[in-house]
């Protein structure tokens, strides 16, 4: 009886630590997972003559064991393996990964595991098999070692700690290539993994088109800032459960970016779709953080991909423009890619260039439209409102400022107009003291703690009262429920500032809004003005507007007059306060204090 090859001392323990060195060095280096596996593999053969060994990587989307690293095994029975599925009766491997202990095989030919694949073992000359499962640092299988040999025999004590050796080091391969592929925060893949993905597509001549989702959390950044970053990260792990759940074992689910998912599809007509569909409908039900429910919808843009003709930057760019085109549409929906869109987005790309140039180069500046008392015709005060200048172009408000709370400027430009706003009041002489001046202010500046410090230290530069000063908060934007926002207004309110609703009537938090914040004022939108007269239906929301004011004690003034008429009618609704262009059109400071001193002279 031939004698059997031991384990080759020569290795133990210099060349053991020199391989081991030589392998930790591939994961330090975080090389791709297949080669260090493959290292671990060859060396394993090198310590123990004769053996064939395998390492196969466990998939948690598959639930099943994927090739890794292979020795002399040919390439035929690793594609053979490649995706077995962990069961009782699998063979050395598939039952170790499902009992999760080591399981040894002394004779295939005879042992029931081998059953279902002794052709398969003969056919490779294999006798005896040892498998031993991977697991990670939380006893997670994450993949099977396996060893074959030509040969029937049983590990001696010696083989089991080299085994356990080479487990080790596997574990720890694998362990990183996780961490490195996988996000810390949500269990999602990584940016990393998507460059892996996206690699592997294009160099496969076989792989079939794509769908490709880029899921973009609506208003986050406020959610984030109101409740906390602690909150925060609870909300988006919620999040990604909710995308994962929704994924099936052939989809790939990422965190891009901050509060952006990307979920990668087969192309498979309708089916995909209405996976994306119930993964935004997934979203409507409310997230409990803090045992606080929190509504947080989702946008989604979409777009199919065929690796062998697009480039993936092309394929993401467009899924990008999609989303933003979802959310243009007030979000909580998803979008496919088409070329108008494309034109839409890039439209708005220009128009930030535009504005963070005009920033750099201080050329916004506040226009003032005046504020006006009905009966008198009599000015009490401006409404500073935001332009660009030094253009060829005109580039309205309502394109210019939501563009640039999108891209983190409106900040900037509030506190620009404003100085310059404060700037214009204390240029006023005395007789026109009580005026005041009513300044637009974004949800993300009220957001800011020293946001009313720094407003009232603005105003005592200038020797202007607080009180002369209102500050505007749009309803539409409005989220902001008992939280950093609200606190902000209640501070300007106790410093004297003035607080109004804009756009009253055009979102869904009026009556909440106005039991929340004492408002001196409400501004009735102009989408209701311009209906005064279509008629007693056209007139009935103004003056539901009147008599919920007047209820709350506050003073109501009604937006977008341009006729006489409609000035008329709303003094006959009792609203006392009006602005548009029946009086005047928004214009620089200096035209401003021309036409306030015209129209002072006039009325006397």
């Amino acid at each position: 009886m031939p004698t059997r090859p031991r384990p080759n001392l020569n290795l133990i323990p210099e060349k053991l630590l020199e391989a081991q060195e030589r392998i930790l060095g591939l994961v330090a280096r975080a090389a791709p997972i297949a080669e260090s596996l493959t290292a671990i593999a060859r060396f394993s053969e090198e310590t123990i003559p004769s053996m064939m060994a395998s390492v196969l990587v466990f998939e948690d989307k598959s639930q099943s064991l994927r090739k890794g690293g292979y020795g002399r095994l040919p390439s035929t029975f690793q594609e053979a393996i490649d995706g077995m599925i962990p069961g009782p009766d699998m063979g050395s491997c598939g039952t170790a990964a499902y009992r999760k202990s080591r399981v040894i095989c002394k004779d295939v030919r005879t042992d029931p595991l081998w059953i279902p694949f002794r052709e398969f073992a003969v056919a490779y000359g294999i006798q005896s098999a040892w498998s031993t499962p991977i697991l990670g640092v939380e006893g997670n299988l994450t993949g099977v070692f396996g060893m074959y040999y030509g040969d029937c025999r049983a590990p001696s004590e010696k083989d089991l700690k080299l085994i356990d050796h080479f487990v080790n080091l596997a574990s720890i391969a694998i362990e990183r290539h996780r961490f490195e592929m996988h996000d810390l925060l949500t269990g999602l893949g990584n940016r990393k993994l998507l460059d892996n993905l996206v690699a592997s597509w294009k160099a496969d001549a076989n792989v079939n088109p794509l769908s490709i989702a880029l899921l973009d959390l609506d208003n986050f950044k406020i959610h984030n800032a109101h409740l906390g970053r602690r909150i925060g990260d609870i909300l988006l792990k919620q999040a990604a459960e909710r995308i994962s759940k929704n994924a099936t074992q052939t989809d790939f689910a990422i965190r891009f970016d901050g509060d952006q998912f990307i979920l990668i599809t087969p192309a498979e007509g309708n089916s995909m779709r209405e996976r994306f569909r119930e993964s935004i409908i997934a979203f409507r039900k409310p997230f409990l953080a803090n045992e606080k429910e929190v509504r947080l919808t989702v946008s989604a843009g979409i777009v199919d991909w065929d690796p062998r003709t697009t480039d993936f930057d092309t394929a993401f760019h467009q899924v990008e423009q999609a989303c933003v085109a979802a959310k243009e549409l007030g979000g909580d929906r998803w979008k496919e890619y088409n070329e108008i869109e494309r034109k839409e987005v890039d439209e708005k790309l220009r128009i930030a260039r535009i504005v963070k140039k005009c920033i750099a180069e201080q050329r916004i500046v506040p226009y003032f439209q005046p504020t006006i008392h009905i009966a008198t015709g009599r000015p009490i005060g401006f409404e500073a409102l935001a332009r660009l200048t030094g253009l060829q172009e005109t580039i309205p408000p309502s394109d210019f400022i939501p563009i640039a709370e999108e891209n983190s400027l409106i900040d900037q430009i509030g506190m620009s107009i404003y100085r310059s706003t404060c700037q214009f009041m204390s240029s006023l002489k005395l007789d026109k003291a009580k005026m005041t001046a009513n300044v637009n202010v974004s949800i993300l500046q009220l957001m800011r703690e020293d946001f009313p410090f720094q407003v009232a230290e603005i105003a005592g530069e200038y020797g202007l009262p607080c009180e002369q000063i209102c500050f505007e908060v749009t309803e539409t934007q409005w989220l902001d429920a008992q939280g950093p926002a609200q606190a902000a207004l209640l501070k300007l309110k106790d410093m004297g500032f003035k607080l109004a609703l804009d756009d009253f009537g055009t979102g869904y938090s009026s009556l909440n809004l106005l039991q929340q914040v004492p408002f001196d004022h409400i501004k009735i939108d102009r989408s209701f003005t311009s209906r005064l007269q279509d008629g007693e239906r056209g007139s009935a929301l103004c003056k539901a507007a009147l008599r919920m004011a007047a209820a709350c004690g506050m003073i109501a003034l009604a937006e977008g007059v341009e006729t006489q008429e409609q000035a008329d009618i709303l003094q006959g609704m009792g609203c006392e306060f009006g602005q548009g262009y029946f009086w005047a059109r928004p214009a620089p400071a200096s035209e401003a204090l021309n036409w306030l001193e015209t129209k002072l002279v006039a009325i006397k």
